[in-house]
């Protein structure tokens, strides 16, 4: 199990991305769990006050796509 992981939210979210689906391919052919540090804030996909990301709005909040595209699918 893979506990609280994300990237330090001033590290540009593209290379974020890269990263962490790497990191999810890995842990998913390692048979591992894992668990996002936050739903919402600088870690999480739901208000993360990113100024690099594209948000909409979602129940209102602002959520980020790419990312929770990026954890349904790996």
């Amino acid at each position: 199990m893979v506990g609280e992981w994300d990237a330090f939210d001033q590290t540009p979210r593209e290379v974020t991305l890269r990263w962490a689906e790497d990191c999810l391919r890995n842990w998913r052919e390692a048979g591992w769990g894992w668990a996002l540090w936050n739903l919402r804030g600088g870690f999480g996909i739901l208000d993360s006050g990113r100024s690099d990301v594209s948000h909409e709005d979602f129940e209102g909040h602002k959520l980020e796509r790419k990312l929770l595209e990026l954890l349904q699918r790996c």
